[in-house]
């Protein structure tokens, strides 16, 4: 793609589709935000898929910088884990800032070793 603007605004378009997807996930709460496991553990698994495939820079990009982006959240996992330790609940904290770092890396490392 040789139009930057183009593929700016497509990376624009993408990261809104990615964070209303997120908004939508992240209805998901119990004991544990599951939705925020959810959102990044999905969004690894699309960033592992589109770099294991034959996607040309562009729309590597796209995907991973907009769409992929858009749907992960590192301030989600942030806000989380201040509300818990506000709330005092140190282990759900610990936990879910764990969760949250591990899970997306054993998704990436799943795809990259599958494919």
């Amino acid at each position: 793609m040789s139009n930057p603007i183009l593929l700016t605004f497509l990376i624009g378009v993408f990261g809104g589709l990615g964070s209303v997807a997120r908004v939508f996930l992240m209805r998901w709460q119990g004991v544990m935000p599951f939705g925020l496991f959810l959102t990044n553990g999905l969004a690894a698994l699309l960033i592992a898929y589109f770099h294991s495939g034959y996607l040309v820079q562009d729309y590597l990009i796209i995907a991973t910088v907009g769409l992929a982006g858009g749907l992960s959240t590192f301030s989600g996992i942030s806000q989380a884990g201040f509300d818990f330790y506000h709330r005092g609940r140190i282990a759900q904290m610990l936990l879910t800032i764990a969760t949250n770092i591990v899970f997306p890396l054993l998704l990436l490392t799943l795809v990259f070793w599958l494919a």
